[in-house]
């Protein structure tokens, strides 16, 4: 099977021709005439996705847009939610899609509609709902957006419009997007829109301000390559977070299909109502907005996971798997590599006669200093306490031990102030060298530093100690 669906229509005739469909296409298809039956069924079974009826929305005994926020905002929903509405030129049904955008829908497709297009669209939102899950989002982007609109404001949204065929712009687009542009000077949040070269898109290099959203404008004869450069947006490492809305004349069914299935998020006619325009583009701006800013939570949750939050170098977790791609590259090159263990001389005297503050303080001092006088590939890690350790790549005894030597004089003449003293504090560090050939396990490298950092400290402290490999 496909999926779940759960179609809900008060309409045994749309029920029914759907549910035919979606079985055709091997989805497993529930159905329900209302809210409350819709209910009951979620609750005993996981739908991937949800097709319900605009007539629900205004139902005064059981509003379906209760039920999607609420499912959005405390259970965290992942299943894609579509409405489809009839009449889709009233001035009642653009307040419908408005309303379910703002309730956590993922779309809103006006009937008729082709089945090779709700197919395609259905494919398109579940394979978004599955990188919000990777993402470790909480199910469902509307669900952060809910509590986000309710708690703090949204950043701007940077709209970006990009003639396909800047040559031939059609009359009808340019009336189109000039009243885009008045209805979002008119918005109560600040939007940035402006018109853009194709080429600024489709460049190598980023630009100096990349837009959240980007509305691709295709003429009558623009629709394959229009195609082709959505295509390109998404599959690029540079643009494939932008949010793309293509907006083309006379797209046929079967492109429009493909335009969901080659990434783009909204696809809509050119003849669009202005306020449906304005509202869908508001939708992508803030779930490029939701999906940014959990990305850069991920990344600063990995970061923190590998990293030491006193000195900003990697930890011991993380050496662990650098020195393995060492060992693979020795082995595989030929070239050897050098682990130097560090450990601070006297260190606890520090902390017993300044407090843990200066301690800290030297730590980091110690830190910046191994930056400063390393090379970009070499590996500096706080392993513990006062321990650090660092693998130099591709080095030789000579270089290994000279550079040891370096880093260890550097240490030395770090002047650290310390208050109500008139001098500053002075540390050393004793260096233990062990240079490897790849053959030995990781725990025994190791090791074998770590012993010649016990030599070094026996031979009086602030020397480097070199252990061969085995």
């Amino acid at each position: 099977m496909a999926g779940r669906i759960l179609i809900i229509d008060p309409v045994p005739t749309n029920r029914m021709v759907l549910k035919a469909k979606l079985a055709l296409a091997h989805y497993d298809v529930s159905l329900a005439d209302s809210v409350q039956q819709a209910r009951k069924l979620a609750s005993t079974h996981v739908f991937e996705a949800v097709l319900a009826s605009s007539a629900l929305v205004n139902h005064s005994v059981d509003c379906i847009l209760e039920w999607v926020r609420g499912l959005r905002g405390n259970s965290g929903s992942a299943t894609t939610f579509i409405f489809m509405k009839d009449r889709p030129n009233s001035t009642s049904a653009r307040d419908v899609l408005d309303q379910c955008l703002s309730a956590g829908a993922d779309d809103v497709l006006n009937r008729p509609f082709s089945e090779d297009v709700l197919l395609a669209r259905i494919r398109n939102l579940m394979r978004s709902h599955a990188l919000n899950r990777e993402l470790n989002l909480p199910r469902g982007h509307h669900n952060v957006q809910y509590e986000t609109k309710t708690t703090k404001a949204l950043p701007p949204i940077n709209i970006a419009i990009a003639h396909v065929n800047s040559d031939t712009p059609s009359h009808q687009a340019d009336r189109l997007l000039g009243c885009l542009e008045e209805a979002f000077q008119r918005s109560p949040r600040t939007q940035s829109i402006k018109t853009i070269p194709l080429t600024v898109l489709t460049q190598p290099d980023s630009a100096p301000s990349e837009p959240d959203v980007v509305l691709l404008v295709a003429g009558r004869r623009d629709a394959e390559r229009a195609l082709s450069i959505t295509s390109q947006l998404r599959s690029r490492a540079r643009t494939q977070d932008l949010r793309v809305v293509l907006i083309a004349e006379n797209l046929a069914h079967f492109q429009i299909a493909r335009a969901f299935d080659l990434g783009a998020h909204d696809v809509v006619p050119l003849n669009i109502q202005t306020s449906d325009l304005v509202a869908r583009l508001r939708n992508q701006g803030e779930i490029h907005h939701v999906i940014r800013s959990k990305k850069h939570s991920v990344r600063e949750s990995l970061l923190q996971a590998i990293t030491d939050p006193l000195t900003g170098l990697y930890n011991r977790r993380y050496a662990a798997s650098r020195l393995v791609e060492l060992q693979r590259d020795c082995l595989a090159t030929g070239k050897h590599f050098a682990i130097l263990a560090f450990d601070v001389d006297h260190f606890k005297n520090v902390n017993d006669r300044y407090g843990h503050a200066i301690g800290d303080a030297v730590l980091t001092k110690l830190a910046d200093t191994l930056r400063q006088n390393l090379r970009d590939g070499d590996l500096i890690c706080r392993t513990g306490g006062e321990e650090f350790l660092v693998a130099l790549p591709h080095t030789d005894l000579a270089r290994a031990t000279t550079t040891a030597n370096r880093l260890r004089k550097a240490v030395g003449a770090l002047d650290i102030t310390v208050k109500n003293h008139a001098t500053p504090l002075r540390v050393t560090v004793s260096i233990g060298l062990s240079l490897q050939d790849g053959k030995m396990p990781i725990p025994e490298m190791l090791d074998q530093a770590d012993r010649a950092l016990y030599q070094a400290k026996a031979r009086g402290r602030n020397v480097v100690a070199m252990a061969a490999a085995a």
